[in-house]
C-alpha cells in the first residue's frame, strides 16, 4: 500500500505481501470550502499570539488534520505494520490511522527522551522512549482513538484512530491522494478531522479491476464532525 505524503509526513505503512491479482487505483482530490481560521492554540504560553511584523504567517492547513480511509469487505487479515516518527516537540504528523491488528512503531528521532502514555489506556504505552530507539504497541478494536502524549509536555500530543481497513491515505496540502492495490469492487469513503470523522454523506464508490478510479470528496464548509 502506498501513502500519499502531506506536510512533514513521513509515516508509513509496510504493504502486503504481494499486489492482489485484480486491484484498482484510487486517485482523487479534496474538493476542500475556503480555510477556517486557525483553531485556538493547544497550550497557552506567557504571550498571546501576534502577527508576525517581518514575515507573513503561513496559512493554516487543515489537511494536515486529515486521514483518509476506505472501507468495504475486504478486512485487513495481516495488518501492515505503522510506523510514526516523534521529531522533538511534535510528531512527524498530528494524527496517523491504523488497520485493527497493527503494530504501531514510534522511532524518536529526536535527541530528547520522552516518557509517553496513551490516555485512553495507560497500559497501552509504557515506558520511556530514548533519542533514536523505537517504542512499539498494537492496536486491537476498529472504531478506538488513541490519544499519545508526554505527560511533562502537554504539547506534545499525537492521535492513532484504529480503522477497519488497510487503504488509508494522507491528503497533501492541496488535498491530493492516492490508494494502490485495492481489490476491484464497491467501498467507503470517510474523512477523519482533528477529533473525530466529518459528518457527511457516505461516499459509495466503485473501485475499477486493474485500472484507475478517480473521486473527488466533497468536505462540508465548517468542517462540522461527528459527535
Amino acid at each position: 500500500m502506498r501513502v500519499c505524503l502531506g506536510w512533514l509526513v513521513v509515516v508509513c505503512a509496510t504493504a502486503f505481501g504481494g499486489s492482489p491479482a485484480r486491484a484498482g487505483v484510487l486517485i482523487g482530490k479534496l474538493d476542500l470550502p475556503p480555510t477556517p481560521e486557525r483553531p485556538p492554540s493547544a497550550t497557552h504560553g506567557f504571550l498571546d499570539r501576534v502577527e508576525n511584523p517581518l514575515a507573513t504567517v503561513r496559512p493554516y492547513n487543515p489537511t494536515t488534520q486529515m486521514v483518509i480511509v476506505v472501507e468495504g469487505d475486504e478486512k485487513p487479515v495481516s495488518p501492515p505494520q505503522v510506523t510514526w516518527e516523534l521529531v522533538g516537540e511534535s510528531f512527524s504528523r498530528p494524527i496517523v490511522a491504523a488497520p485493527a491488528g497493527a503494530e504501531i512503531v514510534i522511532k524518536n528521532v529526536s535527541r530528547t527522551a520522552r516518557t509517553l502514555v496513551a490516555l485512553e489506556d495507560p497500559k497501552l504505552l509504557v515506558g520511556v522512549i530514548n533519542p533514536t530507539g523505537p517504542k512499539s504497541f498494537r492496536v486491537t478494536d476498529a472504531g478506538k482513538v488513541f490519544t499519545i502524549t508526554d505527560r511533562d509536555a502537554p504539547h506534545l500530543k499525537g492521535k492513532v484512530v484504529v480503522v477497519n481497513t488497510q487503504f488509508i491515505a494522507y491528503p497533501d496540502e492541496s488535498g491530493k491522494f492516492e490508494i494502490t492495490d485495492i481489490p476491484a469492487g464497491n467501498y467507503k469513503l470517510k474523512i477523519w478531522y482533528r477529533d473525530n470523522w466529518l459528518e457527511r454523506p457516505d461516499d459509495s464508490i466503485d473501485v475499477a479491476n486493474k485500472g484507475r478510479s478517480d473521486f473527488n470528496p466533497k468536505v462540508p464548509a465548517g468542517y462540522p464532525v461527528k459527535k
